[in-house]
């Protein structure tokens, strides 16, 4: 992928910091490249200090929280989390595998004890009064939410945390954007997409279109009827090579140039020419343009949009998998 100047203008550039010659994704990572139970339960510690009222209601704990302290010293050891509340003392004790912590939480004095773990409690266990067994997927479920936050730094460090853990398989990554679907029904899309291998639209900043690793058109009835071999429906899927976000004509002549070369534009710049000449470059001031490898023919008959979503207007599903597309395909509802 081909950063531009332009590119560059709209969004932070991201420098890949390498550890070992391994990318490294978080600033946790950044610190070692194994996986350390006393980085997760600092990290884990800020947080709790950072947003208290979230993990007291998740780790059931009564009263306010005043206190959380890390690797605390006891007559039997150190504790990772100690928590102290108006209404008593709690004890989080972490293992990044299987084991089960519960003896050696035992060794700390403590009204409530939680067991973060990968460790399945029988259901004996589960009963045990004030001590609450946590999986890492359930600590991931509460990263989620807290990313959402609007405290930067509890932003910030739930989001590092998850990507962390992520890293190192503890939890269930995002899933990912398989496929990014559009609506095109007007000639010089068409021919954009066809000949140029490109499609352009309004810009919009919280689309997730950047995290797609294909593109697939949902041709309309205007250029079916105009274009024999054109069906009505979802047939073709294009590789997402780059989308970048453009603003004039100017910069995206100049993108392409920078990306695909000067010659490849002299070559399929009459396929330009339409877009240049009906699309508003005044009144729309930013743009994303997806770079897209070749067109291929994989849905014959098409895919109905009936079939992805509720009713036949504007196609408003836009992110699928491949099993949405397979299964609409074999002519299953997703709606159904």
């Amino acid at each position: 992928m081909m950063s531009t100047k332009i590119d560059r203008q709209n969004d932070l550039e991201h420098i890949p910091l390498l550890r070992g010659g391994g990318i490294v994704s978080s600033l946790s990572g950044a610190l070692g490249r194994s996986l350390k139970e006393t980085r997760l339960t600092a990290m884990l510690g800020y947080l709790i200090a950072l947003a208290p009222e979230q993990f007291l209601k998740s780790f059931r704990f009564d009263g306010t929280i005043y206190s959380v302290s890390l690797e605390s010293n006891h007559s039997q050891g150190r504790s990772d989390i100690l928590i102290e509340t108006t209404k008593g003392t709690g004890i989080i004790e972490a293992k990044t595998d299987g084991s089960n912590p519960c003896k050696q939480s035992m060794k700390y004095p403590a009204k409530w004890r939680v067991l973060v773990t990968q460790y399945v409690p029988s259901e004996q266990e589960k009963t045990l009064k004030n001590i609450r067994y946590v999986q890492w997927h359930e600590i991931g479920e509460l990263l989620t939410e807290l990313s959402k936050s609007s405290n930067p730094k509890v932003r910030f460090v739930s989001t590092d945390m998850q990507s962390y853990l992520e890293d190192y398989h503890m939890i269930k990554e995002k899933e990912s954007v398989e496929i990014y679907a559009r609506e095109i029904n007007e000639p010089d899309t068409l021919v954009l997409f066809l000949k140029a291998q490109l499609y352009g639209c309004h810009y919009e900043k919280n689309s997730r279109s950047r995290e797609a690793l294909y593109f697939a058109p949902h041709f309309g009835q205007r250029v079916s009827v105009n274009y024999p071999g054109i069906r009505v429906g979802l047939s073709y899927i294009a590789r997402i090579e780059t989308v970048e976000v453009l603003e004039t004509w100017g910069q995206l002549l100049k993108t392409i140039q920078l990306i695909r070369g000067k010659s490849w534009l002299t070559k399929h710049k009459e396929f330009l020419k339409p877009i240049h000449k009906n699309w508003d470059w005044e009144k729309i001031r930013k743009r994303s343009f997806l770079f897209l490898g070749t067109p291929r023919l994989v849905f014959n008959p098409p895919v109905k949009k009936e079939c992805l979503q509720k009713g036949r207007g504007q196609l408003n599903k836009r992110f699928l998998s491949f099993d949405d597309l397979f299964s609409a395909w074999e002519g299953k509802n997703a709606n159904a």
